[in-house]
């Protein structure tokens, strides 16, 4: 099958990136995948005989009308005779796509699409982009809901726009599912679960010199967006830290809020204390080196981050978001923490500080859990059937 991908995660361009060695292994199964994503300059890369990825540079509104022109241009027919005779029918289908469910499109039909499916893993301007043009060339349609951000207002109007013209939705979550459905009158038949891929290659875990003084580290690692809310954290360490001054926190990650973040933690004399490690590349010696791992987002469709901590065996601290309470559970394989929750989120550090036993058991526990999803290949067959599914409307 041929899919065209809509995407906004920029790493697909790294070399060897976990992101793009996925996508090479999911193409080669699927037979095509073509991707386009915005990025910093107009290029096209073959990164395999299954994989193509093409790349928009300039402003957010040029990236799209290059988008739009190049998808036209890829999803326009071979076949002229393919909009002849039952094009509407199969209109209704992608408008209204529980609708002749009992009445297949003939095969000879799909075979003359030039692609089987549209997949967008945005809800807003990219995937208003992929529902016009899956409207236009009558191409069924997927949408994929990581999470929401900033759902007030036109975006949430757009939102809506997307999610009720999509054939199929995925959704990383049943947390997720729930919102959503409840949110958009959405019937639970037009969704499914498929979490984010979490399995990642761990090297033996690094058991930290107890020098002296110790520095017990707590670690966080994410975009630096007001909706990880990290200033939670500094302000909670910024209290622990009174009472046990040979603590860290280290922030990996890097976006609009870092120089608010570091001029709170200079604020409260943290500079030696709290260190912004930037954006890196490789996480693992983080993880390693980390004695606690801290998640405060304000909301979340799964949180990839927190299953790599657990990779590494490390005790979590989390806010009630994303796959809390769904795979890390309160006190048996994490803690969980009600959202923005400054006090409890001080606590639970201290708790970890105090107990040691309780760090073990949790950080044994999360790794459980971890080992317990999917391995890639397994992953991808359920991506690939859900795929077939969809591009029978």
């Amino acid at each position: 099958m041929k899919v065209l991908n809509f995407s906004l995660d920029r790493t697909i361009l790294e070399k060897d990136s976990a992101v793009q060695k996925r996508l090479i292994a999911l193409a080669e199964k699927a037979g095509k995948i073509t991707v386009f994503v915005p990025g910093m300059k107009d290029e096209k890369q073959e990164l395999s005989e299954h994989l193509t990825v093409y790349s928009f540079g300039g402003s957010k509104l040029l990236q799209l009308f290059k988008m739009w022109r190049m998808g036209k241009r890829l999803l326009r027919s071979r076949d002229s005779s393919f909009f002849k005779g039952g094009a509407e029918s199969l209109r209704r289908r992608i408008l209204n796509p529980s609708a002749l469910q009992n009445e297949p499109l003939p095969l000879t039909k799909r075979e003359l699409r030039p692609y089987d499916l549209i997949t967008v893993q945005d809800q807003y301007f990219l995937g208003f982009l992929a529902v016009k043009l899956s409207e236009k060339f009558l191409v069924p349609i997927e949408v994929q809901i990581h999470g929401f951000e900033k759902m007030e207002g036109g975006r949430a109007r757009l939102a809506r726009f997307v999610l009720e013209r999509a054939a199929k939705i995925r959704v990383v979550s049943e947390r997720l599912k729930r919102e959503i459905t409840t949110r958009y009158a959405l019937h639970a038949t037009r969704f499914y679960i498929l979490p984010v891929y979490t399995q990642i290659e761990i090297s033996q875990r690094i058991v930290k010199r107890k020098t002296v003084p110790y520095p017990f580290t707590f670690l966080t690692v994410g975009r630096l967006v007001s909706v990880k809310n990290i200033a939670l954290q500094i302000n909670a360490f910024a209290k622990v830290a009174k009472e046990i001054p040979h603590i860290r926190l280290r922030i990996v990650g890097d976006g609009p809020e870092r120089a608010k973040l570091e001029l709170e933690a200079r604020s409260l004399k943290l500079e030696a204390s709290v260190v912004f490690e930037g954006y890196q590349n490789n996480l693992g010696r983080f993880y390693e080196e980390a004695d606690a791992f801290l998640f405060t987002s304000n909301s979340e469709g799964w949180g990839r981050v927190v299953l790599e901590a657990a990779a590494h065996k490390l005790p979590i601290i989390m806010t009630d978001v994303g796959l809390a309470r769904e795979v890390i559970k309160n006190e048996e394989s994490g803690l969980v923490i009600p959202v923005g929750d400054e006090r409890e989120l001080t606590l639970a550090m201290k708790e970890f500080l105090d107990k040691p036993e309780l760090r073990v058991r949790l950080g044994e526990a999360a790794f459980k859990i971890f080992k317990s999803f999917p391995l890639r290949d397994a992953q991808i067959q359920k991506q690939i059937e859900e795929w077939k599914h969809i591009s029978m409307v």
